[in-house]
């Protein structure tokens, strides 16, 4: 009898480790959460700069992604209008130091970077797009808009969809902001943004605005040109010598009409 009970309470006894389970709560949109977006930038950026190693140091990629960064906690505000209070808000709101460019990324939930490019930024109303005719009527177009995305850049979008505040926390020159897959680096030449994805992105600079790829040079005023670039650009260039000047005159002098001889002859002053 007292083995059949010790057998029963041997079977019925409970697990001496009587910490709790660890709970596994699911992810959320890495856009969403300010927690999701930095640990995304951390290892997205380790990403950037591992294939930045295999870009050639005069594109624009190499350029981006290895130069200093922002601290990303100081860019959660903005003002909903040109004129009203700014305030925390969620997402990541930039601004160029002359004010001429406006980001917004992770308000939308649409896991893009949407740019408004003002007047004065030297993009200019002619680079600004049209309204595509399939455009749903409760779109409130932007002309001025570009948005990237893992598709490359758009130029021009719906407002509404895209909300990008003003008045946001600048970007000093020289310093890359890189919130999950978008990097954009701020210079005094103008404003270089790539999606990690499509290797894509714009750039936004005196003259004008323009797609752009991770792979392309970066402006000569960010990278010099190398000794074997320059030697390719003055040869590629008519040098200008005393030779040429004459032979240029001759031929000049060869095609002149002949104007008729005047037999007037002008009074001694």
């Amino acid at each position: 009898m007292a083995a059949a009970t010790l057998v029963t309470v041997a079977g019925c006894s409970l697990p001496t480790d009587t910490a709790p389970s660890r709970i596994v709560i699911p992810t959320t949109d890495p856009l969403s959460t300010i927690t999701e977006v930095e640990s995304a930038t951390a290892t997205s950026s380790t990403t950037r700069e591992d294939r930045a190693e295999n870009l050639p140091d005069w594109t624009i990629g190499r350029v981006v992604a290895l130069a200093p960064r922002v601290d990303n906690s100081r860019f959660h505000q903005g003002a909903v209008t040109p004129d009203s209070p700014i305030q925390e808000s969620s997402g990541f709101h930039f601004s160029t130091p002359d004010r001429s460019v406006n980001c917004s990324t992770g308000t939308s939930g649409t896991g893009a970077l949407a740019c408004r490019i003002n007047d004065d930024a030297g993009a200019g109303r002619s680079s600004r797009a049209n309204r595509p005719t399939a455009t749903s009527g409760a779109c409130e177009w932007a002309s001025d808009y570009v948005i990237l995305s893992s598709d490359g850049p758009q130029r021009g979008a719906c407002a509404n969809r895209y909300p990008v505040l003003y008045r946001s926390t600048i970007v000093d020159y020289g310093h890359t902001i890189s919130v999950s897959r978008f990097s954009c680096l701020v210079e005094r030449v103008g404003l270089f943004c790539l999606e990690s994805r499509s290797k894509s992105g714009f750039a936004v600079t005196p003259d004008g605005y323009r797609p752009i790829y991770s792979a392309d040079r970066a402006p000569e005023d960010l990278v010099p040109l190398s000794d074997e670039e320059t030697d390719i650009s003055t040869r590629g260039a008519t040098p200008i010598t005393p030779t040429t000047r004459a032979t240029d005159a001759t031929s000049r002098d060869r095609t002149r009409p002949t104007l008729p001889t005047s037999t007037s002859t002008e009074p001694t002053r």
